[in-house]
């Protein structure tokens, strides 16, 4: 069932030890708690030099911290002389500094149960273990909680480097990352020997598909971050011809030749990664993530600027139109859908959408419309949307159906 709205920071106190894991560091005492998410919440709505509030924080004493300086091996940590007071203003001014995920701002209680800023911890890497790349350090940040404030009202809660709940848009969700629904992806991205260029086998197309999602999320990730909205719209490659022709639903305004320079670069790299794995005698995932080889680092930052590349892309007014395996069509490009009859879409309940809520389709803003009526127009295409406020919805056609699931951050 959908979490209720307009959670305030005393339900959110209470949601966040109810989904607080029993073998980590005790949360404070409920009234420190509230305090310390009022005055977090608060800051979020705040901007910086004109662009929202970004940072990251932990609530944890210096003695607590102390305790688990055995697994902090990378963290740099610095004191203020004096203490500063915990507050939002107090945080806005401070949020350039721990912005990065490899920062974290320290804050912790005094006895008496009143909050204040005591220091900062600084990283070699980032802590987020859903940031899906060979990591650089085997390192973990301390195990307390940390939130990560993504803009107004949009906050990440941690326990150590494991997401515990997300608060957006008034909604709290429990699985607190971007799970991308099973339905949206299930039979849709087919890998061809012509378009992977070469012959893959049945692990090689695992790891292929799951390099696929890892694009997408560090995609939406660099958009999110950006704080303008975009439309990704994915098309079967046997299919562009038809969908961008004359009179067809997509018209690019910045066409590109496919399979020339750029445009093909992803399955390029996906193919290095491949060899490359296959050369240190095991082609997996969980190889490709737990490895310290620099020659796949190389590959996976490679990866990371395509992901930048691709979100300036986003970033034009217009669609960016990608195949399922992530080559550039186009971008600026404008669908071309007005025509199709579309009273309500489906919101989808659970990931499989088995469960679903009819609402109408003008509870979006125009870009959430247009990608309505290309779905339905054209059933093979599958989109993404980005809201400027950093709300993410996949949209996809099911059995006459145009199905929405709402995706909270990542």
């Amino acid at each position: 069932m959908p979490s209720p709205l307009h959670y305030y920071p005393a339900d959110l106190a209470v949601a966040l030890q109810q989904h607080w894991p029993p073998d980590a560091p005790p949360l404070p005492a409920t009234t420190v708690l509230t305090a310390f998410l009022s005055t977090l919440y608060q800051a979020s709505m705040l901007a910086e030099e004109g662009r929202p509030v970004v940072c990251h924080l932990v609530l944890a004493t210096q003695a607590e911290l102390a305790a688990q300086a055995e697994t902090l091996t990378d963290f740099h940590l610095l004191r203020f002389a004096e203490p500063r007071s915990y507050s939002e203003q107090e945080l806005r001014r401070l949020s350039p500094a721990v912005q990065q995920a490899s920062s974290l701002l320290a804050v912790a209680p005094t006895p008496q149960g009143d909050l204040y800023l005591w220091g900062m911890l600084f990283s070699e890497h980032e802590w987020d273990q859903f940031v899906d790349r060979p990591r650089l350090s085997t390192a973990r940040p301390p195990r307390a909680l940390l939130v990560q404030v993504n803009g107004p009202g949009n906050l990440v809660f941690y326990d150590g480097a494991h997401r515990i709940l997300t608060l957006q848009r008034g909604r709290v969700d429990g699985h607190g990352f971007l799970s991308f629904p099973l339905a949206w992806i299930q039979g849709r991205i087919v890998i061809s020997q012509r378009q992977a260029g070469q012959d893959l086998l049945p692990e090689e197309r695992e790891l292929f598909r799951h390099l696929i999602l890892q694009l997408q999320r560090r995609t939406l990730t660099r958009i999110r971050a950006s704080g303008h909205g975009a439309l990704i719209v994915m098309v079967p490659a046997d299919r562009i011809a038809a969908l961008t022709a004359p009179g067809g639903v997509l018209c690019p305004k910045y066409p590109v030749l496919l399979g020339k320079g750029t445009s093909a670069r992803f399955p390029a790299l996906v193919q290095a990664v491949i060899r490359r794995l296959a050369a240190l005698g095991e082609v997996s995932w969980a190889h490709y993530q737990r490895t310290h080889d620099a020659d796949l680092l190389a590959l996976s930052a490679e990866i990371e600027h395509l992901a930048d590349y691709l979100a300036g892309l986003a970033a034009v007014d217009g669609a960016l139109v990608l195949t399922q395996l992530l080559d550039l069509v186009g971008f600026g490009v404008e669908i071309q859908a007005t025509q199709v009859s579309l009273e309500r879409v489906y919101r989808a309940l659970d990931l499989e959408a088995q469960e679903r809520q009819a609402v109408a389709v003008d509870h979006g803003g125009t870009r959430h419309r247009a990608a309505y009526r290309l779905c339905l127009a054209a059933p093979e295409c599958l989109a993404i949307i980005v809201s400027q406020d950093g709300g993410v919805q996949f949209v996809g056609e099911q059995a006459g159906q145009v199905v929405v699931w709402d995706q909270l951050t990542y």
